[in-house]
């Protein structure tokens, strides 16, 4: 395969699918390739990058690009912050809102819900789980809890199998047939990080350049506003 034939081949979080969905024409022109695209969870898609898989880019929560890049996979000092994400909580279209005003409020909600859902490699997941630790309450959301080894935490929810769904704002925004009616109180809030990182070995250069360029362009920042997320 040439190069001129072979995709433009890039790695992201499910964070940014609707956002890479809605550019990836305009990816496609400013690249001159066709685009492929492997969706995942951070912590999978280091696996499978650890794995050999490789490609032109990855994008993902910060921490991450700079791991990869220290093990040499990526490109040391190729890190572009791209956008920022809040946790947010929904639960089924119609259902009664949770209060979750106050962090004693959020505290009590999470003890008096019979079910929630979050996942188990995303960023808000491994947050999350680590909340539930520091609130002291890790045991009592255990029992009643449905971890996700991946996907969207707002299906279960919108098909009725669990009441309270936890993920990014962007993740939850994807998901037709619930209500997102808040972000996680301030004092227990965690924003992530999502940035860009270069694989070692691509050559597209020009390519990436450009495609940095389109994710910094009005209409890209509207689209990435558009489903939750803060452009850095």
């Amino acid at each position: 395969m040439t190069s001129e034939t072979k995709p433009f081949k890039l790695f992201s979080t499910l964070a940014l699918r609707n956002v890479l969905k809605a550019l990836a024409p305009d990816i496609e022109r400013v690249t001159g390739r066709q685009l492929e695209i492997d969706f995942g969870a951070t912590v999978q898609l280091c696996e499978r990058i650890r794995a050999g898989s490789r490609g032109d880019v990855v994008l993902a929560v910060d921490s991450a690009i700079d791991a990869l890049s220290g093990e040499g996979i990526l490109t040391v000092g190729s890190r572009v912050d791209l956008v920022s994400s809040d946790i947010g909580m929904a639960v089924r279209q119609g259902a009664p809102r949770p209060d979750i005003s106050t962090l004693e409020a959020f505290k009590a909600t999470l003890l008096a819900t019979p079910s929630i859902v979050y996942s188990q490699q995303g960023a808000s997941g491994i947050y999350f789980a680590s909340l539930l630790k520091r609130l002291g309450i890790e045991q009592a959301v255990a029992s009643k809890a449905t971890i996700l080894h991946e996907g969207l935490t707002g299906e279960p929810v919108a098909r009725g199998a669990a009441v309270l769904a936890v993920q990014q704002m962007s993740e939850l925004m994807q998901v037709p047939g619930i209500d997102i009616f808040a972000k996680l109180p301030a004092e227990v809030q965690q924003s992530t990080i999502f940035s860009l990182g270069v694989f070692a070995q691509s050559t597209e250069t020009k390519a990436i350049t450009d495609l940095i360029a389109l994710l910094h362009t009005p209409a890209a920042i509207e689209i990435i506003r558009s489903q939750g997320l803060d452009p850095i």
